[in-house]
């Protein structure tokens, strides 16, 4: 595996979240979910897993959505937004670890990190129970766990699939080398991976009790017919895309 892993005195490789800005943050969502700017503009969305806040700000900066983002209080998180705000000092935005008690959302979303989080079904209540009763509830993450990219080792391995690959040992100890977190599961590293796979994203949504909108999997390079197959389907799909409403 080291063979196919940069130095670890140079810097990463050029990952969508690397090189993520306020201007570009909601490409990803506008690919994956149809219409999505007309579905949040002039809104009230909350951004589950806001992360660095980029998406939060472009959708209060650019669409007049009245936002708030919501993430765990992590101090890297937590001075970035400071600095984001200093921006972008808008009115409509919240960047946020707490959220007011009682308050519902026209759209609750969560982009490229329902794949970290421990309890995703816990999660998935829990965004459910901020929704409107006309609102509406978007997922949409890359990679699945089975995917060439599941592991999210890729900031410092070019080897595609190395969770098929090699074991959990092994990749918590090369990835030792790239990182200072010392974890040794895929669910203790900065972040978690909770090994999402298709099937497991396709039954915890079945099991919501939410009526799907729209769903779809985005197969890797646009290959046709692979998301259909059974193994394929696993590790050949690079997003997972999905829309929801209360029944």
């Amino acid at each position: 595996m080291l063979r196919f892993c940069k130095d670890p005195s140079d810097p990463d490789y050029p990952s969508g979240t690397s090189q993520a800005t306020v201007e570009n943050a909601l490409d990803f969502l506008i690919k994956t979910v149809p219409q999505f700017p007309h579905l949040v503009r002039g809104k009230e969305v909350l951004d589950f897993g806001c992360g660095f806040g980029h998406q939060a700000t472009c959708l209060a900066s650019k669409y007049g959505a009245d936002v708030v983002g919501l993430d765990l209080p992590r101090q890297n998180l937590m001075e970035h937004w400071v600095e984001l705000k200093k921006q972008y000092p808008l009115p409509n935005l919240t960047l946020t670890t707490e959220l007011p008690p009682d308050r519902l959302f026209d759209v609750v979303f969560s982009c490229s990190s329902f794949e970290h989080f421990s309890d995703p079904v816990e999660i998935l209540s829990m965004m459910k129970a901020r929704l409107k009763t006309d609102g509406k509830l978007v997922i949409s993450f890359a990679e699945p766990w089975w995917s060439n990219c599941g592991s999210h080792m890729d900031g410092f391995c070019r080897l595609k699939w190395v969770n098929l690959l090699f074991s959990e040992k092994t990749v918590m100890n090369v990835r030792n080398r790239y990182r200072t977190d010392g974890a040794t599961r895929y669910e203790d590293i900065e972040g978690g991976l909770n090994r999402m796979s298709v099937a497991k994203f396709e039954r915890i949504i079945r099991e919501s009790g939410m009526r799907v909108e729209w769903s779809k999997l985005w197969a890797t390079r646009n290959l046709p017919f692979v998301t259909r197959l059974p193994v394929t389907r696993e590790l050949l799909t690079s997003a997972c895309s999905v829309v929801l409403m209360n029944r």
